[in-house]
C-alpha cells in the first residue's frame, strides 16, 4: 500500500489578504509581507530537511511566487495545477468578505458565502469547490504514490482539506484561523484514506510579528 505525503502551504500575504478583500481566481501578486512570508517557509523547510519528490503549486501568480521564493535554492521545476486553484466567488470577488460570510453572533448577510449549496453567478458554489479540491488531490496520491510533496495553495483549498479529513460540515463554523504562509502536512493512502499528520504550522512566522 502506497502512502503520499503533501505538505500544503498557503502562500504569501497579497494587498487583498491585508485589504480583507475576497480574490478567488483574480490574480493578485504578493506584497512584501508576502515575500518575507515566503522567505521564512523556505527557511522552515530548510530545517525540518525533507527530500522532496515535487513542488507543485496553483496556477495563480501569488501561490506560484510562494513556490518560486520557498524553493529558490533548489532545482525543482514548479508544477502549476490550476484545479488547486482558490474557489472562484464570481461576480463578489474584490468585495469585503465580511459582508458576504455568515459570522458568528452576527446578523445573516443578504448573501452568504458558506451556504454550501449557494449558487454564485460566474463563480462556483461552496460544494462544487469542495468536491474540485478533493478530487485534484486523490488524482495528485495517485499519479505520485509514496512521494513526498510540497503544494502551495490557497487558504479555501487548506479548509476544504481540512473539512474532509475532519469530516466537518461544510457549514459548520471553522475554529482556527488559516494565516498566510501556514504549512499543513496530511498523507493518502491508496484506498485514498486521508490522515493529519501535523496542522497550522506558523511558528516559523513568528519573528515577522516583531
Amino acid at each position: 500500500m502506497y502512502t503520499t505525503q503533501i505538505w500544503l502551504i498557503r502562500h504569501g500575504e497579497t494587498d487583498w489578504n491585508a485589504a480583507q478583500r475576497l480574490q478567488g481566481w483574480r490574480d493578485i501578486p504578493l506584497n512584501d509581507t508576502g515575500k518575507n512570508q515566503a522567505k521564512s517557509v523556505q527557511r522552515f523547510l530548510d530545517q525540518q530537511r525533507i527530500a522532496f519528490d515535487g513542488v507543485l503549486s496553483s496556477d495563480l501568480q501569488r501561490a506560484i511566487q510562494t513556490a518560486q521564493i520557498a524553493f529558490a535554492q533548489h532545482q525543482y521545476p514548479i508544477e502549476q495545477i490550476p484545479a488547486l486553484r482558490e474557489r472562484n466567488y464570481g461576480i463578489y470577488e474584490g468585495h469585503p468578505w465580511q459582508s458576504l460570510t455568515q459570522l458568528p453572533n452576527e446578523p445573516a448577510p443578504k448573501i452568504n458565502l458558506r451556504d454550501p449549496n449557494l449558487d454564485v453567478p460566474e463563480g462556483e458554489s461552496l460544494l462544487t469547490f469542495h468536491q474540485r479540491i478533493i478530487e485534484a488531490f486523490n488524482q495528485i496520491a495517485l499519479q505520485r504514490p509514496n512521494q513526498k510533496l510540497a503544494v502551495i495553495a490557497h487558504g479555501g483549498v487548506i479548509e476544504m482539506v481540512w473539512r474532509y479529513i475532519q469530516q466537518a460540515d461544510l457549514s459548520t463554523p471553522r475554529p482556527y484561523k488559516i494565516v498566510n504562509a501556514s504549512v499543513n502536512h496530511f498523507a493518502i493512502n491508496q484506498e485514498q484514506q486521508w490522515q493529519e499528520i501535523a496542522w497550522a504550522q506558523v511558528a516559523h512566522l513568528d519573528h515577522l510579528k516583531d
